[in-house]
């Protein structure tokens, strides 16, 4: 069975308040770096998985994160990349 590169990116949904981002935006800007308008904070997990194909791969890496609560579903997104 191959094994599979999978990214996953947990962030704030967009009408969710990103208080961690707030304060790195407001901390660049208070550097000199007044062109930072926004950013948004979030996780990256790395995940090597056997699976049979890529789309697998991906479905399994959406499993385990929706099971294991990588993430709250009322304040987070995920987005899930196949890498390799």
């Amino acid at each position: 069975m191959p094994t599979y590169r999978v990214l996953l990116v947990v962030s704030y949904k967009a009408s969710a308040r990103d208080p961690e981002g707030e304060t790195i935006a407001h901390e660049l800007r208070s550097l000199g770096h007044e062109d930072v308008i926004k950013v948004r904070a979030g996780k990256a997990f790395f995940f090597d998985i056997n699976a049979e194909n890529k789309d697998e791969a991906l479905d399994k890496v959406k499993k385990i994160a929706f099971e294991t609560k990588l993430y709250n579903p009322s304040v987070h997104e995920i987005t899930v990349i196949n890498l390799a």
